[in-house]
This record gives structure tokens, C-alpha cells and sequence, in this order.
């Protein structure tokens, strides 16, 4: 929980998105943002377009995913599964970021698809490529001092983890969430983090009973 406060510090303090060359954010630096906070695949990252971005709603539409590699499809691609299109609610803070991105930035005139994470005409992908995206997460989380340094697929995983640790948010929405194939995935894998918080529920009941037999205990010393 601290590794994620320390992530999502980095890019909401306002220097941040200072003028400085070492603060400055880039096309990158929104990337690993967006992947933080809304927990999507790779491929639906850099699938994403302007359009997708919902401001007055709040919600983010994924419909759709980005050959970034050689066993994907050129250009647009179907999702995973029917269930990972999906529209999911996103938080205040990113959307500003990102709704003020999109006006201080102009869409290239080669980026015909007003792709988000477009960043090269002259590559293979047109997007921002997998390798440098890692390579500037590894170099974010040395900086804040965060073990183990994880992926960008890492942080979807991070997502998930967050989510499941707040207790009031059922797994069935995560699922959802996450465009699982169904709940049976999501428990899956995530059922390290599921056992580690029915082991503290196991705790906290004995704990609960013991303070009930506590407070019965002393009602009948009252009463004698």
C-alpha cells in the first residue's frame, strides 16, 4: 500500500509537472500514470484515443486494443475477451491531468487515429513501445526507493491488489473492472492477496470473541 502512495505521489505533487527537465512529464510518464490507475492491459493502453475519454461522465471506454508486437494485428485489434469491453470509472485527479494534457498538446497530423500514446510515424508501431515504458518505470520506482521493481504489467497487477485490500469493493466489480473472462480468473490470481486478508479475518474474529467473553466475564463479576 505505501509502494502505490509513493507511485501516485509522484506524478499529483505539483512538481511533478513542473517546467524542469528532470520533473517534466512525459508521454511516458502519462502512460504509467494511466496504467496505475485504471489497471488496463498494455493493449488497451495504447489503444486508446481521445475519444475514449469521457470528462463530463468520468469513465474510460475500452473497446478495443494496439499491435505493439510481432504476433499482434497491424493497427487496431479486437480485446482479450467480449468481457474486457468495458467502461470503467476513473478518478478526478488523473481525468484533470489528462483533460489538461490533451489541450496543451496538438494531435500529430500522422496519428490519423488520434491514438493517446501515439510517438513515432516512423516505427513499426507508431507507439510507445514496451521496452521504454519498463525502462522508465525501473528508473521511477529506484528513485522512490520501491522493491521489487515490477513491470508495466506489474502495475495492473499493483491495481488489482489495491482494490481487493479495500474491503468494501466487491471482487465481483474488480472483475469487471480488470475485463477478467469471469470471477473464477480474478480469485485465480489473485488468491495470494485473498488469503492474506481471510488470514487477518481469522485474526481479527478471535479477537472479536475473546473481547465478547472479556466484557461477559466482567458483567458477571458485577453482578456477584
Amino acid at each position: 500500500m505505501k509502494e502505490i502512495i509513493k507511485i501516485s505521489t509522484l506524478f499529483y505533487s505539483p512538481t511533478s509537472f513542473d517546467k524542469e527537465p528532470k520533473n517534466k512529464a512525459t508521454l511516458t510518464h502519462y502512460f504509467i500514470l494511466l496504467g496505475l490507475t485504471t489497471g488496463l492491459r498494455f493493449g488497451e493502453l495504447v489503444g486508446l484515443t481521445r475519444e475514449d475519454f469521457d470528462f463530463k461522465k468520468e469513465t474510460l471506454n475500452i473497446n478495443k486494443t494496439w499491435g505493439y508486437h510481432k504476433d499482434a494485428p497491424e493497427g487496431f485489434g479486437e480485446t482479450k475477451n467480449k468481457q474486457s469491453i468495458r467502461k470503467i470509472s476513473v478518478d478526478k485527479e488523473t481525468l484533470k491531468l489528462f483533460k489538461d494534457f490533451f489541450n496543451k498538446t496538438e494531435v500529430h497530423e500522422d496519428n490519423e487515429h488520434r491514438l493517446v500514446f501515439f510517438n513515432d510515424p516512423n516505427t513499426k508501431y507508431k507507439v510507445i513501445s514496451n521496452t521504454y515504458v519498463n525502462r522508465v518505470l525501473r528508473e521511477i520506482l529506484k528513485e522512490l526507493d520501491i522493491e521489487p521493481i515490477i513491470t508495466i504489467h506489474g502495475l495492473r497487477h499493483t491495481h488489482a491488489s489495491l482494490l481487493i485490500y479495500k474491503k468494501d469493493i466487491s471482487i465481483n466489480y474488480i472483475s469487471e473492472r480488470l475485463g477478467h473472462g469471469d470471477v473464477t480468473t480474478t480469485h485465480r490470481r489473485y488468491s495470494h492477496v485473498i488469503r492474506e486478508l481471510r488470514e487477518k479475518d481469522e485474526k481479527r474474529s478471535k479477537e472479536v470473541i475473546s473481547c465478547l467473553f472479556k466484557k461477559t466475564s466482567q458483567s458477571f463479576d458485577k453482578d456477584e
